[in-house]
């Protein structure tokens, strides 16, 4: 059995979604991400198998992604492609996601101003997310990387997108 951190937002929103007294974290989260114990193996088997190639193909060659030169409007696209893909595994892992200081991602504009000072906050086009904007390029592409990762993304296809990150 693994501990992880969640903040308390995301701790009253699974305590939220009990159906019944007793009914622990884990089987509300299996429940929610549609995960059965006996399946839990084959999907994640299934989600690293699984051919990525045709979302991200589709932002990586599209005019809107390859004329766009300024770095924070791709970061801004990947992480709403990112979204979009799959919005539970994207949350869990923008959840985990924090600097020692700082935290990275977040539903609302506040949480990452008073995460630290210049953080920027950017609205994610399209999700109910910010971003903190005012990191260098290594940063951005270490977060774009380790949310990819935490959602099961193969590296191949990690590599794929952190090589056209930039213009």
């Amino acid at each position: 059995m693994k501990t992880i951190e969640i903040d308390e937002e995301l701790y009253q929103f699974i305590a939220g979604q009990t159906k019944h007294i007793g009914e622990d974290a884990s089987s509300i989260l299996r429940r929610l991400l549609n995960i059965n114990q006996s399946g839990l193996a084959k999907q994640r088997t299934s989600v690293k198998k699984e051919n990525h190639y045709p979302l991200f193909n589709d932002l990586l060659t599209s005019s809107t992604f390859t004329n766009e030169k300024s770095i924070i409007s791709r970061f801004i696209l990947l992480l709403s492609a990112l979204y979009n893909y799959n919005p539970a595994l994207f949350a869990i892992a923008a959840t985990s996601l924090h600097g020692s200081k700082r935290q990275y991602l977040a539903k609302d504009k506040l949480s990452l101003e008073t995460s630290g000072k210049n953080t920027k906050p950017r609205e994610i086009t399209g999700t109910p997310y910010w971003v903190i904007s005012n990191t260098n390029t290594a940063r951005k592409m270490y977060i774009i990387e380790s949310i990819m990762s935490d959602m099961g993304i193969s590296e191949t296809m990690i590599n794929q997108v952190t090589n056209a990150f930039l213009p």
